[in-house]
């Protein structure tokens, strides 16, 4: 064996880490942790701001709407847009990982709520739940593309 060349196993070893094949896993784990952050932070936050005002306003769909589900959509949009923005290049240039970094954490929230929920939800209760994570990611992706493109 030549004294200028490695062994074969510290080779092996070298290449072993992400020069060899990017690592995408922890970074989808970091981007789903800052989304559920972002969600329960901003869920405990709409919940504060419209705590006690529910009572008597609730019969209205105006109300529902505007302190139900507008605060459900800002909130997706907080969620999404967390996520989105941690999950960095070069892990970002792949449409089906960031995607799934971003959306992971708003389409499992909904997952579970449609499913905990499911006897007591009503057909606008469903809807408007999916329309704001449909609404918020949406927003949220586009926000986030323009946010990108401004780098």
């Amino acid at each position: 064996m030549r004294s200028n060349q490695a062994p074969a196993s510290a080779h092996h070893i070298q290449t072993w880490g992400s020069q060899a094949r990017p690592n995408w896993f922890f970074p989808l784990v970091r981007s789903w942790a800052v989304g559920l952050v972002a969600l329960t932070l901003m869920s405990v936050l709409v919940n504060y701001a419209v705590q006690g005002v529910f009572d008597s306003r609730l019969y209205s769909l105006g109300w529902r709407v505007a302190l139900i589900y507008v605060p459900n959509v800002l909130t997706m949009i907080a969620c999404v847009l967390a996520a989105a923005r941690v999950h960095r290049a070069p892990h970002r240039d792949s449409p089906p990982r960031h995607l799934t970094a971003a959306l992971a954490v708003p389409v499992f929230t909904l997952a579970v709520s449609l499913v905990h929920g499911w006897g007591g939800l009503d057909a606008e209760a469903g809807s408007m739940m999916f329309a704001a994570v449909l609404l918020g990611s949406t927003a949220a992706l586009a926000l986030d593309r323009v946010l990108e493109s401004r780098r």
